[in-house]
C-alpha cells in the first residue's frame, strides 16, 4: 500500500515499540504514550483513504472507465482523510502544547488552551512553538478545508475532480450567512501529504526530545539516591 504520509510503518504493519518513546504515562490527561501511538495508527487509516482516493479517482477521470459512484467515492475518501488529518494535528498541537507548558512550569497544566488547529491559528506568530511555525499554510489549508466538511452547507454542491492529479476540493460559507460569500478551496493531495508529513516529523522531532530531556531515572537508581 502506498505510505504517502511517512510515520515510520507501512499502514499493514504492526505498531512497535521503535516508534514511541517514553512520555509521561500518568497525565491528568491520560497516557501520552499511549496518545503517541494513536496519533501514529491515526496516519495509518488516513494513508489507507488517500489510496483509496486515488484509486476512485483514476476510475472517475474523463479518459477513465468510470464505474458507478467512482466520483462520490473519491470525495468521500477525501473527506474522511481530511477529518483524520485533522484530528491527528490537533492531537499532536495539544500533545505538544501541553508538554511545553508541563517542561516550563513544573507540571500539567489544569486546562490545555491550544488544543486544535483553530486555537493555534489565533495566536500571535511570536507565540508559535517552534515545530508549529514552518507549517501554518498546510494548518491553515487543512483547518479551513475541515471547517467546510464538518460545518459548510453550500459544500455539498461542489463536484469536481483533478484534471491531472487527485486534489481535494471544498466550498467554505463562513457561519452559513450569505453575506460572508462563497470560498472555493483545493489543494493537491500529493502537496498535502508532503506537507503534513514534514509537520509530523517536526512535532515528533520535539517530543522525542522531550522525552530525552525528562525521562525519569531507572527505578534502581532512585532508590540507590533515597538511600543517601
Amino acid at each position: 500500500m502506498t505510505i504517502w504520509i511517512d510515520n515510520g510503518k507501512s499502514p499493514d504493519e504492526p505498531y512497535s515499540a521503535r516508534l514511541g518513546f517514553w512520555l509521561p504515562p500518568n497525565s491528568p490527561y491520560g497516557n501520552f504514550q499511549l496518545k503517541l501511538m494513536k496519533i501514529c495508527q491515526r496516519i495509518d487509516e488516513a494513508n489507507r483513504r488517500l489510496t483509496e482516493s486515488r484509486a476512485f479517482w483514476e476510475q472517475a477521470r474523463p479518459d477513465g472507465i468510470s464505474p458507478p459512484n467512482a466520483l462520490q467515492r473519491h470525495i468521500y475518501a477525501n473527506e474522511q482523510a481530511i477529518y483524520l488529518l485533522r484530528r491527528t494535528a490537533d492531537e499532536m498541537i495539544s500533545l505538544i502544547w501541553c508538554l511545553s507548558e508541563w517542561q516550563t512550569k513544573g507540571g500539567c497544566p489544569e486546562k490545555i488552551k491550544v488544543d486544535c488547529i483553530g486555537a493555534l491559528l489565533d495566536l500571535s506568530p511570536e507565540e508559535y512553538l517552534k515545530p508549529w511555525t514552518p507549517h501554518i499554510h498546510m494548518l491553515t489549508q487543512l483547518n479551513e478545508i475541515a471547517n467546510a466538511f464538518k460545518h459548510s452547507f453550500v459544500d455539498s454542491d461542489i463536484n469536481v475532480i483533478g484534471r491531472d492529479e487527485p486534489c481535494v476540493y471544498a466550498l467554505s460559507l463562513d457561519r452559513n450567512k450569505l453575506a460572508s460569500g462563497v470560498q472555493f478551496h483545493g489543494v493537491s493531495l500529493m502537496w498535502l501529504a508532503k506537507a503534513f508529513t514534514a509537520f509530523y516529523k517536526d512535532g515528533m522531532d520535539w517530543l522525542r526530545a522531550f522525552s530525552e530531556q525528562n525521562l525519569p531515572p531507572p527505578v534502581n537508581e532512585q532508590v540507590k539516591d533515597a538511600s543517601h
